[in-house]
């Protein structure tokens, strides 16, 4: 097996938690486990042989494999499954603009499936969320979501007419805490907050010291925060 490349029709996750997640959600795409001679032979082992084994997947020792793809210390198994593709199904999106980092599309998508979001937009973008990096960045939450990809906001708002459009930018008159989002709407976040000040007119901003710049995590987490509880209160 070489490194992986993206043009593969395959991809793999480093490591023992992450492989779980793909036997969990995407069982269907999983086609082989390899571990290491030195894993432990402990609680998540078995439960992983035993996902393994329900699921119809084999799994055998390889340290050479191991050593060859792992870009990690201490990885004692690699999960290898098929790319997959599935379309966007509920009425709240996350559109995600400008994101070519695989470490904060991977804490985004973090706190996506921690807020209940599943459908993601990625737009002007180049990143490739298959690639092990963005899987291992995730935590595995690539195989909660249902991840799409338009070149503009045009392309996307053309298949999506009628959604109530949210951007956040650096600044703005309206304040989350005075927004009530009416579904189906779409979030829309970029890598750079600024990325968004000259595409949209009006635009919504958290309120907050403006001499001090809040890091994507926490301005990603508070909008998702706000977005889950005006859900369940419905």
């Amino acid at each position: 097996m070489k490194k992986y490349e993206i043009n593969d029709k395959y991809s793999y996750c480093l490591g023992m938690s992450l492989t779980i997640e793909a036997l969990i959600h995407k069982p269907d795409k999983v086609r082989e486990v390899i571990l290491s001679s030195k894993a432990n032979k402990n609680v998540q082992f078995s439960y992983l042989l035993d996902l393994c084994d329900e699921n119809h997947i084999s799994y055998y020792t390889d340290d050479q494999i191991i050593d060859k793809l792992s870009v990690k210390e201490n990885c004692y198994c690699i999960g290898v499954f098929d790319k997959f593709y599935s379309d966007i199904r509920t009425n709240r999106h996350l559109v995600l603009y400008g994101f070519n980092d695989f470490g904060e599309l991977g804490t985004i998508l973090r706190s996506a499936v921690s807020f209940d979001f599943e459908d993601i937009v990625l737009i002007h973008s180049q990143i490739d969320y298959f690639d092990p990096r963005c899987i291992r960045a995730s935590m595995g939450s690539v195989f909660h979501c249902n991840i799409v990809s338009f070149e503009d906001f045009d392309s996307y708002i053309e298949k999506y007419k009628g959604y109530h459009l949210y951007p956040f930018v650096s600044k703005a008159e309206k304040k989350l805490d005075e927004i009530r989002f009416i579904k189906p709407y779409s979030l829309i976040i970029s890598q750079d907050e600024k990325m968004l000040d000259e595409i949209f007119e009006e635009g919504i901003m958290i309120e907050h010291d403006t001499d001090k710049k809040i890091s994507l995590s926490i301005r990603s987490s508070i909008i998702l925060a706000e977005a889950y509880h005006q859900n369940l209160s419905l």
